[in-house]
């Protein structure tokens, strides 16, 4: 991995390299190539090639990453459903596109600063804890890689760094609009208030007949049954075809023996060490240790927190050699040692014993079996398909679709736009396929029916058999709720109307503790509040509404709930000055830095579109094969 690099040129151009990776192919796009290629070549950038070694080099460090992230085996095709291949495709052409650029510029990095840079990784270090030649070679030998060609890749990283150094050096952000931005961002505000609840205003009564028919009609789309569907689909998906799929005994055993690392659970054990110079200091420490005396008590006398001696729970191999096995070869809680080390001798407070377990085949039989049958499926799914467009291409129903194809076949005679049938419930039987409920009603009545091939693998044909508009309910079946409907509304109208007859006697003079007393309420008191704050009760519009106030005005406002805030700004909360120079000095920083990132995020983006990309699938399916048979 090229991580030494990056550690030995340890600047910011580094992490803005990292955030171009996965956005490089959307901004660049992606041709796919059909051409005869040499299969060593998975990419071409401008003229530069990516081939078949580096790309599985990189692709197997990652999966490397991440199996270490995971605790687990992670395979070939797994990586593949996370995009790992496009990543590493990416992270390869941008170093290639911007190492084409340092090129045209005439940069190139001098053979001591290579030197250097190579004599510095640890990856190299020998016993001595220095630069050694065998262990470099060695090193190097295993990654598929000569000394003289990873030389050329330091220096080719060495000019692109300097490179994208010298985009974004010197970029400065004002410090007047640092300024304003901090004090715009951090500028708190304090309010005093009262709420006003539906219950604060008069009962509006019972509604006359002419009344209630009167908001029946102008509040329709409150009281209509919802645009119905009536829908037949045929769907494929690598779940539903597994889920027919027989995956025979042997092929489950196989591969559990080959993802058992997946199921196993590894040992470990819940440690605090002490070191102590000598052996007799250690034996006269565990001598002590019993009834009356415990281990932290003898790290208290020694000057150590009981954090300062915790390993924590730590796995097998996590220790040094002789730590870790006494300490793995104690079989429950207790004193181990004492041990010698490299700093002393060593006593280890064993607090817990965890050993390893696997998972039995018999519990995981039916997730393999699972992920079997999903990995075959994934590997037809598109001959499938292919078939079933045939079929519609035929004129053959979506029921005969689903009878001559692996596709499933399903109706639903009635369906809204949120999935839920005629009863209100949900609809259980929806294909789970992105934009499926979204293309139903979209569709036309009676439309042909086409192949829609959705995010995440899956394949669906749908016909939109008839549409029932939406209605508005009769008023008869609706009354109660019309009713309640009438009554909550008048009474938020009579609060409104309430609300805005104190405002204008706050504008005119009058307090509003004066007012909270007549209307039997508590004046409330904001704690300080920044613009992109929402403390309950306060809503956006208030909080908004309090930042055009001047200090003493009157400010008022729906919560999310219903009920109306009504109070006055009482204080503008200022930074004191030698904070505020502080925070915009950082301000400034910040935002220079993100300039500075934005130049070199434009400079790569044209880098880029001078240098395109050329995928060659044959020569990538080539590599992912080859990497299959380690992963």
């Amino acid at each position: 991995m090229l991580e030494s690099l990056r550690n030995s040129v340890n600047s910011w151009t580094a992490k803005i390299l990292l955030a171009l990776l996965v956005l490089s192919f959307a901004v660049w796009g992606i041709a796919d190539v059909f051409t005869n290629r040499a299969a060593t070549v998975v990419a071409t950038v401008g003229e530069k090639e990516v081939s078949t070694l580096e790309f599985e080099r990189a692709l197997s460090n990652d999966i490397q990453s991440l199996q270490r992230q995971a605790g687990r085996v992670v395979s070939i095709s797994e990586a593949r459903q996370l995009g790992r291949v496009q990543v590493v495709l990416a992270s390869l052409s941008t170093r290639k596109a911007l190492n084409a650029e340092a090129e045209a510029l005439g940069l190139s990095a001098p053979a001591d600063a290579v030197r250097k840079v190579i004599a510095d990784s640890p990856a190299f270090r020998g016993p001595g804890g220095t630069f050694d030649r065998f262990s470099y070679e060695s090193l190097l030998g295993r990654q598929g890689l000569t000394p003289a060609q990873y030389e050329e890749d330091v220096r080719q990283d060495l000019a692109r760094e300097a490179m994208l150094q010298a985009v974004g050096a010197g970029t400065s952000a004002p410090r007047k609009l640092a300024e304003t931005l901090y004090r715009h961002r951090n500028e708190q505000r304090i309010t005093d208030y009262i709420v006003l609840n539906n219950d604060d205003a008069e009962d509006p009564g019972e509604p006359s007949d002419e009344q209630v028919k009167t908001f029946h009609e102008e509040n329709a789309d409150r009281f209509s049954a919802p645009d119905y569907r009536a829908i037949s689909y045929a769907w494929l998906t690598p779940d539903s075809m597994a889920s027919g799929m027989e995956i025979d005994e042997d092929r489950v055993a196989q591969a559990y023996a080959q993802r058992v690392g997946e199921f196993t659970t590894p040992a470990t054990r819940s440690l605090d060490q002490l070191l102590f110079d000598t052996e007799e200091e250690a034996n006269d420490a565990k001598a002590r240790i019993g009834d009356d005396t415990s281990f932290s008590a003898i790290a208290e006398e020694r000057g150590a927190t009981t954090r300062d001696v915790s390993l924590g729970n730590v796995l097998k191999g996590e220790l040094p050699d002789d730590l870790d096995k006494a300490a793995f070869a104690a079989a429950e809680p207790g004193i181990v040692g004492p041990i010698k080390t490299s700093f002393g001798w060593t006593l280890l407070n064993i607090r817990g014993v965890s050993e390893e377990t696997i998972a039995p085949l018999a519990d995981v039989r039916d997730q393999i079996r699972n992920d079997l049958a999903i990995d075959e499926a994934q590997s037809i799914i598109v001959g499938e398909s292919i078939a079933m467009d045939d079929e519609i291409a035929g004129g053959a129903s979506l029921q005969e679709i689903a009878d001559r194809t692996a596709a499933s076949f399903g109706t639903i005679d009635a369906i809204d736009a949120t999935g839920r049938g005629a009863d209100g419930m949900p609809i259980t039987t929806l294909p789970m396929i992105p934009g499926f409920l979204a293309a139903a009603f979209a569709g036309e009545e009676g439309a042909e029916p086409v192949l829609v091939e959705a995010d995440g693998g899956g394949y669906y044909a749908l016909s939109v058999d008839s549409i029932t508009p939406a209605t508005l309910r009769p008023l008869d079946d609706v009354k109660g709720d019309v009713v309640a409907a009438w009554k909550t509304q008048q009474r938020s109208d009579a609060l409104a109307v309430m609300a805005k007859g104190i405002r204008d006697r706050l504008e005119e003079g009058a307090t509003l503790s004066a007012i909270a007393e007549e209307q039997e309420k508590e004046v409330q008191t904001s704690a300080p509040i920044r613009r992109s704050e929402q403390p309950a009760p306060l809503s956006q519009d208030i909080v908004a509404a309090l930042f055009r106030a001047d200090e003493g005005a009157a400010v008022d406002g729906r919560t999310d709930a219903g009920s109306i805030v009504i109070g006055t700004l009482k204080e503008v909360v200022a930074p004191t000055a030698e904070a505020e120079e502080s925070a915009i000095d950082s301000t400034a920083e910040r935002y220079s830095t993100q300039l500075a990132n934005d130049l070199v995020q434009t400079f790569s983006r044209n880098a880029g579109e001078r240098h395109p990309v050329l995928l060659y699938p044959p020569a990538i399916d080539y590599s992912l094969a080859n990497l299959g048979q380690r992963y």
